[in-house]
């Protein structure tokens, strides 16, 4: 998401390897792209490359590019429409535009990423206040009223008192993730959708030469916190990469002394702010990423896979990538004792492959 005219659908196109038209719409009815995007794992490629298997399949992220945020936008019907595409995402990449393009106004009438920033915090955080106020406002009357069962009224009491912490944050200008929650808590007000609770990936959408290294230490200095992170791209220019053949793209960047794309840190960078880990299946047939909440256990990680081996749970048989690479083999880390026997209640850790013993 981001103001109009600040690159999303290209970066959209360069995330998706899409090619969908550039500002073929600014309504905010209009339905919004879709892309379910592979995200790039150099652990799973030396998998598959000692396996050989039949079929590679990686994490994926899903992207949703909607219309355009503008400033002071209300609570009209449109803008309701583009705040709830929104809310219905677990993070927001939001796109700042860094590039000067006379072809293509500004908005606003002058390019000033720092500008834009404060401009959408703001707006996402009116969005969110107009919720938890509306709420506020009933739930005080039935915390009041005092019906229903006792776990009732302090379900209600309890979200009514984590709604206020939200409300002061808010009205004091601080996102809704400033207010530390437990689990309980975080469940009962996740149905809001509140905007300024989610994970935020500032992205900076410069011209080919790059970003302002000043700028971008600036907007790191007042925006980077727990759950956002600050990153730049030249969108354009890895569009165009991305739609070349993958030989072409490792010529170009071999060719510029570049390691990867910088999409590519993007997509792992969407991965990682929604605290999610992979653990990897493997075999002859498929070499498998699979994605799991971090603090998820050997049951959950069962579950990913299919229910009836998560009902049938018997043990998981569980190495570190690492050592399987160092191993060579399953066989011969079995005969080092490095593949581990792990029960139901094990916490999966980034890069563990594993295997399910299950009697269904």
């Amino acid at each position: 998401m981001g103001l109009p005219r600040a690159g999303k659908t290209v970066v959209f196109n360069a995330l998706s390897r899409a090619k969908v038209p550039v500002a073929t719409y600014s309504a905010a009815s209009s339905e919004p792209n879709l892309a379910v995007v592979k995200v790039p794992d150099a652990r799973l490629t030396a998998l598959a490359e000692m396996y050989q298997p039949k079929k590679v399949t990686p994490a994926e992220v899903r992207y949703v590019d909607v219309a355009g945020l503008m400033q002071g936008m209300g609570n009209d019907s449109q803008a309701a429409q583009l705040i709830g595409q929104m809310r219905n995402s677990d993070e927001l990449l939001i796109v700042i535009r860094g590039f000067t393009n006379e072809s293509v106004a500004h908005p606003l009438g002058s390019v000033d990423p720092e500008r834009d920033v404060e401009i959408l915090s703001t707006e996402l955080l009116l969005a969110d206040l107009a919720v938890v106020e509306k709420r506020l406002d009933r739930l005080e009357k039935e915390v009041q009223l005092g019906k229903g069962l006792e776990a009732e009224r302090k379900q209600r009491e309890q979200e009514l008192q984590s709604l206020q912490a939200i409300h002061a944050a808010l009205a004091d200008g601080k996102p809704a993730r400033s207010v530390k929650l437990d689990a309980a808590e975080e469940k009962t007000l996740r149905g809001y959708g509140l905007l300024t609770q989610k994970p935020w990936l500032i992205l900076l959408n410069t011209d080919d030469n790059g970003a302002d290294q000043h700028l971008i230490g600036r907007l790191r200095g007042r925006w980077e916190e727990e759950g956002t992170s600050v990153v730049a791209i030249a969108g354009r220019l890895e569009m165009d990469l991305a739609e070349l053949s993958p030989e072409e793209a490792a010529e170009f960047l071999a060719a510029w002394d570049v390691a990867e794309l910088a999409l590519d840190r993007v997509i792992q960078l969407s991965y990682r702010l929604l605290d999610l880990i992979s653990f990897f299946t493997v075999g002859e047939d498929e070499v498998r990423a699979w994605t799991l909440p971090r603090g998820a256990n050997a049951v959950d990680a069962a579950a990913a896979i299919h229910t009836s081996i998560a009902k049938a749970f018997i043990r998981a048989e569980v190495i570190r990538y690492d050592e399987l690479l160092e191993s060579g083999s399953l066989a011969n880390a079995r005969k080092r004792g490095l593949l581990r026997s792990e029960g139901r209640t094990y916490i999966m850790r980034d890069g563990d492959v594993a295997h399910f013993l299950h009697n269904a």
